[in-house]
C-alpha cells in the first residue's frame, strides 16, 4: 500500500514508486476524479508533442517531429 501525506495547503506529494509506475515527471498534469470509492488521481496522457518538450532545442517542423517520433517509438 503506498500513503501519502496531505500538506496544509492541501497539496499531496505522490509516493516516489507510484510517480514512477505512472510515469509522472515535475510539471506533469494530473486529473482528480471523486468516486463513490473516495478520490482517483489518474495521469492526462501527453500529447505527442508534449511528449519531446526540453528534447529539442529550435522550431521543427512537423515532419521532423513525427520522424523523432517514430524513432523514440
Amino acid at each position: 500500500m503506498l500513503v501519502a501525506r496531505v500538506l496544509q495547503k492541501g497539496q499531496i506529494v505522490i509516493p516516489k514508486e507510484a510517480r514512477k509506475k505512472a510515469n509522472l515527471a515535475p510539471g506533469d498534469r494530473v486529473e482528480v476524479r471523486i468516486t463513490e470509492e473516495g478520490i482517483v488521481i489518474v495521469p492526462f496522457k501527453k500529447s505527442y508533442t508534449e511528449s519531446f518538450r526540453g528534447l529539442v532545442k529550435g522550431k521543427l517542423s512537423l515532419e521532423e517531429l513525427e520522424k523523432l517520433y517514430a524513432e523514440k517509438s
